[in-house]
């Protein structure tokens, strides 16, 4: 996919732009999941438990090992909060608004 990196010298700001790109990127992807097995759990209330569903989503959704870490991390860090599922967002905020501009809405 990147083989035109390879044959291309990139300046040093735009690797570093590129690096950052493919962070926030990867952030936005395992922040999906996490999201996603939080909405299962609620599906599936008083059915399964966060670790019966961290199961039942790698059954469906397969992972690389590296993702799967981070998302099973951060769903069982996540679980003891009193709202479920970590910080809450301000009313009528995207999840992932200017995820790919610099500052990163962060």
């Amino acid at each position: 996919m990147f083989d035109w990196l390879r044959r291309r010298r990139l300046s040093a700001e735009a690797k570093r732009k590129l690096l950052i790109v493919a962070a926030r990127s990867e952030e936005a992807i395992v922040e999906t999941h996490v999201a996603n097995i939080f909405d299962l759990v609620d599906a599936l209330a008083g059915e399964v438990d966060v670790d019966r569903a961290l199961e039942l989503y790698a059954e469906l959704i397969p992972l690389d090992e590296h993702v799967s870490a981070m998302v099973t991390n951060r769903v069982l860090a996540r679980h003891g909060d009193p709202a479920g599922r970590g910080p809450a967002r301000a009313p009528g905020t995207r999840r992932y608004a200017n995820v790919f501009r610099e500052g990163g809405g962060r």
